[in-house]
């Protein structure tokens, strides 16, 4: 898969589609819509007659939003740091003609089942995921279980048991973190000049999670840019939560490392989570393990492009890697490049090296790492099925760059899933 070229699916690089801004805040306008009537509603039925009576059933709604790609497989809802809840997300998939989703919490698969349930009574096809976080800054790992009945199994058994309960420990350690790290946003919002009745507080945090614990740092960011004017965001360099959570969140979370040296070691760093991939990989589950976003390696991990290649050769070699996300939300035209280099370069020196990965790295480029429905410049959110979606003409139509076809990529993860299974 790492050298078939991209392919012309709606991203950025598609040709212009007659995209006119004002089929852009058409576009705008309809998500907002349907997230208004998200939160309103609380069965799948009255949220089709909310947006009947707001002008939008759903074909109208399908046709306006007109999503690019057919499927995102890397999302996450309010189990772990997103907005949306877990069985909500099938809705929003299905109102806006995605055919197949992932829910990819933190360190989470506690929304798994509810997304696979309401995705299939909709006609969807789910694949059970989780992001794993190491104690590398910006390193984390998606697994996917594409046999979803084997996923299922697994967690039933002792080894699924075990699984669950790491997890849970992870959260409590991530929980805890969030805590200590709102002080010190506070603290940096006091030096912008915000007064400490602006500051965010816990009741803050408690109603963005519905009062379901853990609460996850990324809510800072977004909660932070808030507060800010649009000179301040201009003058800061903060246009979006993203940076916000690079300049300000995670350099306070660095600083809680103990001890800080531990960050730059990659065997200590990965060490509970190839443990964790080894077990399930032995229990049979067909798990697929997926580098996440390797610009946040260079960004939040203040890795050179050389050093994230030797990052990625030592997951594949230590850790069971099986691909990496190139061409997601996260992604510039120039990232893109990159990363297929380095999977190229890995690729024809596989044969020098002994590497357990069972054939060539996947390359998934269908994935937004969707958290909170709000396109636009003034917020910057990634939208599910389009990434970087705002009113720029190179990004109203998103910024998702398919590498694949969405049916390649499916069907290799299979292919990998089943060859694991048998390792």
């Amino acid at each position: 898969m790492a050298q078939v070229a991209p392919v012309n699916a709606g991203g950025a690089d598609a040709a212009d589609s007659g995209q006119s801004l004002a089929a852009y805040q058409a576009r705008e306008s309809a998500l907002y819509q349907v997230r208004d009537a998200l939160l309103e509603a609380d069965k799948w039925d009255a949220f089709l007659e909310n947006l009947q009576q707001r002008g939008l059933p759903e074909a109208r709604a399908r046709q306006i939003i007109d999503v690019p790609v057919p499927m995102d497989l890397h999302l996450h809802s309010t189990h772990s740091d997103g907005q949306v809840p877990a069985h909500k997300l099938a809705w929003l998939a299905r109102i806006m003609g995605l055919r197949t989703i992932a829910l990819a919490d933190h360190d989470s698969i506690s929304g798994t089942r509810d997304l696979y349930s309401e995705a299939t009574l909709l006609g969807l096809a789910a694949i059970p995921a989780v992001e794993l976080s190491t104690g590398q800054a910006g390193l984390e790992i998606l697994l996917y279980f594409p046999d979803a009945g084997r996923f299922f199994d697994f967690l039933t058994t002792p080894r699924g048991n075990r699984f669950a309960r790491y997890l849970e420990e992870k959260q409590q350690e991530v929980h805890e973190a969030t805590l200590k790290v709102l002080a010190a946003v506070n603290r940096w919002l006091k030096r912008q000049d915000i007064p400490p009745e602006q500051h965010i507080t816990v009741e803050e945090l408690d109603a963005w999670f519905g009062g379901q614990k853990p609460y996850y740092p990324g809510t800072l960011a977004v909660l932070g840019l808030k507060r800010l004017s649009d000179r301040q965001r201009k003058a800061l360099g903060l246009r979006d939560p993203r940076t916000f959570n690079t300049k300000v969140v995670t350099p306070a979370l660095n600083r809680l490392a103990d001890p800080p040296a531990a960050q730059a070691d990659l065997r200590r760093a990965t060490e509970d989570v190839r443990k964790q991939i080894a077990a399930i990989r032995r229990s049979r589950a067909g798990a697929v393990a997926i580098l996440s976003h390797p610009r946040e390696l260079v960004t939040k991990g203040r890795m050179s492009i050389g050093q994230v290649a030797k990052t990625l050769e030592y997951l594949v070699q230590k850790a069971g890697l099986d691909g990496i996300e190139i061409g997601c939300a996260r992604d510039t035209e120039a990232d893109v490049r990159v990363w297929r280099e380095i999977v190229d370069d890995l690729g024809a020196s596989s044969g020098k090296a002994k590497a357990p990965a069972p054939g060539p790295l996947l390359v998934a480029s269908y994935t937004s790492d969707f958290h909170v429905l709000a396109p636009g410049t003034a917020t910057g959110e990634i939208t599910l099925g389009f990434g970087l979606l705002d009113e720029r003409p190179e990004y109203r139509r998103g910024n998702l760059r398919p590498q694949t076809s969405p049916e390649e990529l499916l069907e290799a993860m299979r292919h990998r899933a089943a060859l694991r299974c048998k390792e």
